[in-house]
């Protein structure tokens, strides 16, 4: 049923179905459907401490794949607790972990319901394009009133996730927005300010990896929770059977174990093709310092970046050079696997430097506001601009030994359990607080 589900979404997508729906003026219908559901909320059975409950306790609304692997663990976890959870995946990335498909094939898939299943039809535009699309009002409506969850936790990076998340809330939810990036909030040009500035006076509470991450003018709305994948990543590093068996099969057996193995780890948005193409002239560049060294990209999940890194490997003449980490390694394994990663920075930068492997961000375009990413923040990971800037930032690298400072690192102030933090915090939202008291949060707890 799954894949007969899968199929027909997919299927929708190729055919390019007419669902984009830009903000707007839709944005501002929906204000008024919340006003209107919030005045229903009486007659919305299942909220509150008491009363029967049909919903889910707690509903997750994700849409990238990022936040969809920090909150995997978080909801496996609260399903082992007895928590009855269900996911809302929006995107195709989120669909795909969330049912273990594509990429993520050979996982146990967690309890989901699509839009599809609500009556919900329509493309899902996934990364930049899809940051403002929102749902119609009736839409919405049909979401919120028939998954109708006690907690609704979502990421804040797409404006339909304010919308439903907005929508939920306003019928008796408490809503959580979680901040799945290793940056300054607000600082992601891609996303833009203003979105996840209004998720952060939305939601009830925000969850975030560490307070240095948190604008000051933003409120005190936040609970510091760590970065799930962190934990992950760091449990990962200690399976050295399964990372030299990956180091072999994405590098070649005959690779020497001394041999510089190097992995670029992608990014998205305006500049990636540039980052790209620079990162393919510092390998030629390297290859010829190191003959030795092996490189190796790890495509992004997004069919249109997948192409996207064909495209350019095939027009700097790389395909040879750099080798395609084979589908079924997943990227955090191949970040492990390799003694560096290089991206036009990308999460997993960060993510591969607390599970002790170095990173380089390269952004030729300055796409990104690397300067405000926590690695950068931490002066772990050199933020190049150049081909020339990430060649001398990759023998450094090399000449310290492929190793991380551990010291810096814990000026983040991360948690050390993300996954009982987050894991925590939305049974507190579950037992916690009447909807008079929704915006009374202890800074930092």
């Amino acid at each position: 049923p799954v894949r007969a589900r899968r199929g027909r979404m997919a299927a929708r997508r190729a055919a390019g179905d007419a669902g984009a729906r830009g903000a707007g003026s839709a944005m501002l219908r929906w204000l008024l459907l919340a006003s209107l559901l919030g005045a229903r909320a009486g007659a919305t059975a299942g909220h509150g401490a008491l009363g029967v409950h049909a919903g889910p306790d707690v509903l997750f609304v994700l849409h990238d794949a990022g936040e969809t692997f920090a909150l995997n663990a978080t909801a496996r976890l609260l399903l082992a607790r007895g928590v009855n959870v269900r996911v809302l995946p929006l995107g195709q990335p989120a669909t795909d972990v969330v049912f273990c498909a594509g990429h993520y094939a050979g996982c146990s898939p967690l309890p989901a319901t699509t839009l599809e299943e609500l009556g919900v039809y329509g493309d899902i535009v996934d990364g930049t394009a899809g940051r403002e699309q929102v749902l119609r009002d009736e839409e919405v409506q049909r979401v919120a009133e028939t998954l109708s969850p006690r907690v609704v936790v979502s990421g804040m990076n797409y404006a339909m996730q304010l919308q439903l998340g907005a929508a939920m809330k306003s019928v008796g939810a408490r809503f959580a927005a979680f901040f799945d990036g290793l940056r300054m909030l607000g600082s992601d040009s891609d996303i833009g300010v203003g979105l996840q500035r209004d998720v952060a006076r939305t939601a009830d509470e925000v969850w975030i990896a560490s307070d240095v991450l948190w604008p000051q003018g933003w409120g005190n709305n936040f609970r510091v929770v760590g970065q799930p994948t962190l934990q992950q990543w760091q449990e990962l590093s200690l399976q050295r059977a399964t990372l030299a068996a990956a180091r072999r099969r994405i590098y070649g057996a005959g690779v020497p174990d001394a041999a510089p193995a190097l992995l670029w780890f992608g990014g998205y948005g305006p500049g990636y093709a540039a980052a790209l193409t620079a990162w393919c002239r510092a390998a030629a560049s390297l290859s010829q310092r190191w003959p030795a060294a092996r490189f190796a990209l790890s495509m992004h999940p997004g069919k249109h970046y997948g192409d996207l890194d064909r495209k350019v490997l095939q027009a700097e003449g790389a395909e040879e050079l750099i080798s395609i980490v084979p589908t079924e390694i997943p990227g955090n394994i191949a970040a492990l696997a390799s003694n560096l990663t290089v991206s036009q920075g990308s999460t997993g930068g960060v993510q591969s430097i607390f599970a002790g492997k170095p990173a380089v961000f390269l952004d030729p375009a300055r796409a990104f506001d690397n300067a405000a990413n926590l690695g950068v923040l931490l002066g772990l990971v050199p933020d190049a601009d150049s081909q020339l800037a990430a060649e001398a930032a990759v023998v450094a690298d090399a000449d310290a030994g492929w190793v991380v400072d551990a010291s810096k690192l814990a000026k983040a102030g991360v948690p050390g359990d993300p996954i009982k933090a987050t894991t925590d915090a939305t049974i507190a939202l579950l037992g916690a607080w009447p909807p008079a008291q929704t915006h009374k949060l202890l800074r930092g707890t």
